[in-house]
């Protein structure tokens, strides 16, 4: 399979889905700038010294009394969000995917020898177990933070089963997008203190800095219903904020889709002519994809002339 053959198309089909307006080239310019971010941040995290990987501005402004669950997203060099908390002193939890565990803990057991933090100052906690609950409250009894980026989960679709009451549905640019609202339940439920923390780029010098939106708490009798409106409002405009300034540096174009459940229903009856065709290869085998349509055409030796 050709990953970035793939990644491309659903890139354009889904940017485009947001962006009508954008013309053929405006796709491919802003595919590159997004692509070129991607290696941009990647070398960032080349250095194992956590003072050559961060700004000493960044790290200055960054409380020193954050609580409770700290939400992020793939936004920027989102990778550094994990190396600023530990730099202030944090201990934190990540919640993440048993793929992503797998894929990280080395690096960030060898970053932390390197330069000679405690090991227990980070641990992951595995969003697929059953004790991924009873995992959080313990780790927050123990006064660490619990880390989640919101736009992680690519399986949005399995909850529309469930009841649109377990997504919150956020505007955006052309779109709608999608994400879980268990970790605001889990918030209100427990009286957990919530904040979101994002790399922001400065539109002066074009570095890279901590944005911190202030705490997000339960008050005192406020009922569920409040309470998640205000976090809908808050998540509201953090990804309004990502998408309308450097939406190129969000990573997630490629998955957007799996956000998208009111996309996924309406293409079952969508019979549009092909507008743009994508040449795509998957295990030695050529398509097309349409990336209006969201069709794959077969492409074989004996449809050529």
């Amino acid at each position: 399979m050709n990953n970035n053959q793939l990644t491309k198309s659903f890139w354009f089909a889904n940017v485009w889905n947001f962006f009508p307006e954008f013309t053929v080239e405006d796709l491919e310019i802003n595919y590159l700038k997004w692509s070129a971010y991607r290696k941009s941040f990647a070398k960032i995290l080349q250095y194992a010294q956590l003072d050559q990987m961060l700004d000493p501005a960044c790290l200055e402004i960054l409380p020193t009394n954050l609580t409770g669950i700290v939400i992020s997203f793939h936004y920027g060099p989102y990778r550094l969000i994990p190396h600023y908390l530990l730099a202030a002193g944090y201990k934190i939890s990540v919640l993440a995917s048993s793929k992503i565990i797998q894929k990280e803990r080395d690096a960030m057991q060898e970053l932390l020898q390197i330069n000679e933090l405690q090991q227990g100052h980070l641990r992951y906690i595995d969003a697929s177990r059953r004790t991924v609950l009873k995992n959080i409250l313990s780790d927050l009894n123990e006064n660490r933070l619990i880390l989640v980026y919101l736009d992680a989960d690519e399986g949005i679709n399995r909850l529309v089963a469930k009841g649109r009451q377990s997504l919150f549905k956020v505007p955006v640019a052309g779109g709608k997008l999608y994400f879980h609202a268990s970790i605001a339940q889990l918030a209100f439920r427990f009286r957990i203190p919530l904040s979101f923390l994002l790399m922001e780029k400065n539109e002066h010098n074009g570095r890279w800095n901590l944005a911190l939106s202030k705490k997000l708490s339960c008050k005192r009798a406020e009922q569920s219903a409040v309470f998640m409106k205000r976090f809908e409002r808050t998540l509201n405009s953090t990804v309004n904020c990502i998408v309308m300034k450097e939406w190129t540096a969000w990573e997630n174009w490629p998955l957007i889709h799996f956000y998208q459940p009111d996309l996924a229903q309406a293409r079952v009856g969508w019979r549009n002519t092909p507008t743009w065709m994508i040449p795509v290869c998957i295990q030695q085998r050529t398509f097309l994809f349409d990336i209006k349509n969201w069709q794959y055409f077969e492409l074989k030796t004996a449809d050529l002339p």
